[in-house]
């Protein structure tokens, strides 16, 4: 906040307040040591509007005294819809409070379940006979090797590929560091919004994510959950910034541990990542998130 001036009537001052506001420019009113009143204006960049208007500014004139009625009435307002909003807020955080010790989502568990099904019978991503059926890539045996084939059939005849490598898994620790994730957060997507709305989500999610994957890598046998997780992670992440509403706020020390974990996947020092996929995921989970909730237009509104 920077001072904008002072008034030495609390009235005066108020009625200034209130005609800034009417004005887009927000203030706080202050008493000082020496019985004036300080107008504070909160966003530095409005300043210089806000100084054109003290300028012109006359306490008793027909336009202030509208403004100031204006400014009132649009507090009144934003003060019920606040309200109505934190009503809306208390109902969500007690369903979810309710529903804590319930069980796994649906959704959510049925996606749990086929990896663990895909992982025992593709012997933890070993037999390229079952996983050749879920690359991304379909995989073709050529004088006993499996080779690349034509991506271009997801297009024609196996769309599936699209979404079915989220489901592969190659080793023990692969599947049980996503699987953990998607228990917890995927649970708590259904539990806000509904089953439908994750199976969209995780399904837009991993189709984005694969297909960043090949655009920027090429033809390669990658799989697992990990893009649809980066995606939650950001979706909960950003949307509990933008969206009073939304009951979940991610840990600033997660989202950093997050971006680093990312980060360290592209030196090559944990291993082969498909690093592209968890890209992908963390962009389209903040992209939906921004777009779900209404920041844009709120701001355009402004």
């Amino acid at each position: 906040m920077r001072l904008l001036t002072t008034v030495p009537d609390e009235a005066e001052a108020n009625t200034l307040g209130d005609a800034l506001y009417a004005d887009g420019v927000a203030t706080t009113i202050k008493e000082t040591r020496d019985s004036t009143f300080a107008v504070w204006v909160h966003d530095e960049d409005r300043m210089e509007q806000a100084r054109a208007f003290v300028n012109g500014f006359d306490p008793g004139s027909r336009q202030v005294s509208d403004m100031a009625r204006q400014a009132r009435a649009q507090r009144r307002q934003e003060a019920k819809t606040d309200e109505q909003l934190r009503v809306r807020t208390e109902k969500i955080r007690k369903r979810i409070d309710a529903k804590q010790n319930m069980r796994v989502g649906t959704v959510t568990a049925s996606l749990m379940g086929i990896c663990v099904a895909v992982f025992v019978l593709s012997d933890m991503g070993d037999n390229d006979n079952v996983v050749r059926y879920l690359t991304f890539v379909p995989l073709v045996l050529v004088r006993g090797v499996y080779v690349f084939g034509d991506v271009n059939v997801i297009w024609q005849s196996e769309p599936w590929r699209l979404f079915t490598p989220m489901f592969l898994h190659f080793g023990l620790m692969h599947i049980a560091f996503n699987l953990w994730w998607l228990k917890d957060l995927g649970t708590a997507i259904e539990r806000v919004f509904s089953a439908r709305y994750l199976l969209i989500f995780v399904l837009v999610t991993a189709a984005f994510s694969h297909v960043l994957e090949y655009v920027i890598s090429g033809p390669t046998k990658f799989g697992g959950m990990s893009g649809v997780v980066y995606g939650l992670l950001a979706f909960i992440w950003v949307r509990g910034r933008l969206d009073p509403s939304f009951p979940y706020r991610m840990p600033q020390q997660l989202a950093t541990f997050m971006l680093i974990w990312l980060a360290l996947g592209f030196t090559g020092w944990v291993g082969h990542i498909a690093n592209w996929v968890h890209t992908g995921g963390l962009i389209s989970g903040a992209l939906w998130a921004v777009i779900s909730s209404g920041y844009v237009g709120r701001k355009l509104r402004r």
